[in-house]
């Protein structure tokens, strides 16, 4: 709370003394009209604010989203004219309408001239979202919690560079007076600086369920690196077609600059459960985080998050045995281009790997588990692998031969394992194989493989401590790969970074959107030449589309009006060295590519209120410095794309 020195105090009785009097002559003389008062009032608030340190600011927090621009409507835009009244720059006889139009892009463009916001042309975007926090923030508002700089952020302007799911959670049980079963979360990388989380929007849905959430939850907790940040009653969530809420977080969810940090979301059951609740799904969708950096920016970030299903049970039911599988090491299971043999085998190749986790208070016995092989078009599972092998802790638990029975359905069943789970234990299991030498005699270049896994499927044999059968309702989850390919030469792709920056335009339609993708290519086999051009395609959807040549860069829209590369310029630049026709990255070595792709908006494509962003669609390469693609490296590639730029007007 700010101290009011007796000088302080003394104008602040002036103020006061000055607004009585307004009041106390303007009504009988009515020399001044309700518009000069409010205006005058609107003076006066700004000064009492400025006297207090903000304390006595109009205005509650304001939480931003989106940018604000003519026509914009809502709960934010409301919360913004408070704020602005509060600082003499909204005088608005009406007061808040919640509606953005010319009379507030007059106050917010007064509002950024006077805190040196440039241009100051009226629309409320990030730079200006930045400064409320700066000004506002400073004085007890904030846009989503910020601790006001509670942490000691190291570096400069930072992003959350990945976001990965919490693979282990999902379809998770809350049991009838249950406290903080984990349900869902995300594993978010800071890049260029440190960065505090200071707030999470959830979004709870229902999925079978049709009754309000508070039915069925008490409490909801968030929880960072373990430790909890957040608690609220389920009744908190606002009822808007599902339950959303914007939660802020105590200080301290810090993540160093590139390192990772986990932010899990559970939730608590009720004391008493209605019995038709019972079994009935929700979804828990992490919509966006909001985090500070250690140049004081306040960041509102969308994140890509698959919605997670969740169940409400009986505590009697909740607490039997339950035998879930679930994804376990993404390195693993992602796709990638793995390097094999043309003169012997290859052995050791890791192909899947999942989680086993026993709920429940029994032990279990696995003797049996089934895996389903998957191979490209025209191959056998016998053209591609000779031998598979189930890993725990190094330790090999099955082992089974490939022959040609196998080729039928794909699926490998390594039996009499008689392998014990404890109760409340999680185990990692790899699929390991071996493969057959790379030739035309058993499999060309490119050939893909994947396994997965369902504890469902009949060969599974998995029994209770009382030997048992587990019943088919209490084993649930999966596990599948992607599709490894496989070369005797070859790259791989890998993220790096991707950054996204909004120039909003002084006039109309002069708005653009710079989009960057870094990503590394390690060459095996031989030395890789990466051809220097680029293929551009655009398109509202990621682009199945192939690039012909070189380095494929796709532009997602949300707005049809970009039908063709007019409006979009790319550049494409690299650590690696460049030849006449393309970039060279050695055998064994990994070089760093940028791709930067500019989309302008024009008066002839009318992107206004537009999201894009951009998609690595592929990388093609050769094995000398040639114009032509020799292959071309799709494996999981459009999992490599930026976030979402807005194009204003």
């Amino acid at each position: 709370m700010s101290t009011i020195t007796n000088s302080a105090f003394a104008k602040l009785t002036v103020a006061f003394v000055a607004m009585a009097m307004v009041f106390s002559v303007a009504t009988p003389a009515k020399a001044q009209t309700l518009e000069e008062l409010q205006a005058l009032i609107s003076q006066l608030q700004a000064q009492i604010s400025a006297l207090t340190g903000g304390s006595t600011s109009s205005s509650a927090a304001c939480t931003f989203t989106r940018s604000l621009t003519i026509g914009s409507q809502g709960a934010d835009v409301t919360c913004l004219q408070n704020y602005l009244t509060g600082t003499g720059h909204f005088t608005f006889a009406g007061g808040a309408t919640g509606y953005f139009g010319q009379v507030t892009q007059g106050a917010v463009a007064a509002w950024q001239a006077a805190n040196g916001v440039s241009p100051a042309v009226g629309y409320f975007g990030p730079i200006s979202q930045a400064k409320y926090v700066a000004v506002a923030g400073s004085a007890g508002g904030s846009t989503g919690g910020s601790t006001g700089g509670s942490a000691n952020l190291q570096g400069g302007a930072g992003s959350i560079s990945d976001v990965d799911a919490i693979s282990k959670l999902s379809n998770e049980e809350v049991g009838e007076d249950e406290e903080d079963v984990e349900v869902a979360g995300v594993e978010l990388e800071a890049e260029g600086s440190d960065i505090e989380i200071t707030a999470v929007n959830l979004d709870f849905d229902q999925g079978t369920a049709n009754r309000d959430f508070d039915k069925y939850a008490s409490e909801v907790s968030i929880w960072f690196d373990g430790e909890e940040v957040a608690r609220l009653d389920a009744d908190e969530f606002d009822d808007d077609n599902n339950f959303s809420r914007t939660i802020t977080l105590d200080s301290g969810a810090v993540i160093d600059e590139d390192e990772t940090g986990e932010l899990v979301v559970a939730v608590s059951g009720v004391s008493n459960l209605d019995s038709n609740d019972e079994t009935e799904t929700w979804t828990v969708d992490i919509v966006n985080v909001r985090f500070r950096d250690a140049q004081g920016a306040n960041i509102t970030e969308t994140i890509t998050f698959t919605a997670e299903t969740f169940s409400f049970e009986a505590f009697s039911t909740a607490s039997d045995l339950e035998f879930k599988v679930s994804k376990g090491d993404e390195d693993i299971n992602d796709a990638r281009s793995i390097a094999v043999s043309s003169t012997t085998d290859t052995d050791g190749v890791e192909i899947l790997s999942f989680n086993i986790q026993v709920k429940g208070n029994s032990d279990v016995n696995v003797d049996d588990i089934a895996v389903d092989f998957g191979t490209s078009t025209g191959d056998t599972l016998t053209d591609l692998i000779n031998q598979a092998e189930l890993v725990v802790d190094g330790d090999v638990i099955g082992s089974e031969s490939i022959t040609s029975s196998h080729n039928d359905d794909g699926i490998v069943v390594f039996d009499s394992l008689d392998w014990d789970i404890d109760a409340g234990d999680t185990v990692e299991v790899i699929v390991r194989v071996d493969m057959n030498e790379l030739n035309t005699g058993t499999f060309a270049a490119g050939a893909t493989l994947s396994a997965s896994v369902d504890p469902d499927n009949a060969s599974w044999d998995v029994e209770d401590e009382n030997g048992d059968d587990v019943a088919a309702a209490d084993k649930t989850g999966t596990a599948t790969s992607d599709d490894h390919a496989f070369y005797g030469d070859g790259i791989q792709v890998d993220m790096v970074s991707q950054t996204v920056t909004q120039h909003p335009g002084d006039s109309a339609d002069d708005d653009y959107v710079t989009l960057v993708l870094k990503f590394d290519v390690t060459s095996f086999g031989e030395t890789a030449w990466i051809q220097n051009a680029i293929d551009e395609t655009v398109g509202t959807a990621i682009s199945s589309t192939t690039p012909t040549n070189a380095v494929g860069a796709h532009v997602q829209s949300s707005d049809g009006d970009l039908n063709s590369v007019t409006h979009v310029s790319s550049v494409i630049s690299s650590t690696a060295s460049e030849g006449t026709n393309a970039f060279e990255v050695q055998e064994g070595e990994t070089e760093t590519f940028t791709l930067t792709v500019t989309v302008q908006n024009a008066a002839t494509s009318t992107l206004d209120n537009a999201n894009v962003r951009l998609v690595l669609a592929g990388v093609g390469f050769a094995g000398t410095d040639s114009a032509t693609s020799e292959q071309m490296f799709t494996s999981n590639i459009t999992d490599i794309k930026t976030d979402y730029g807005f194009i204003a007007n």
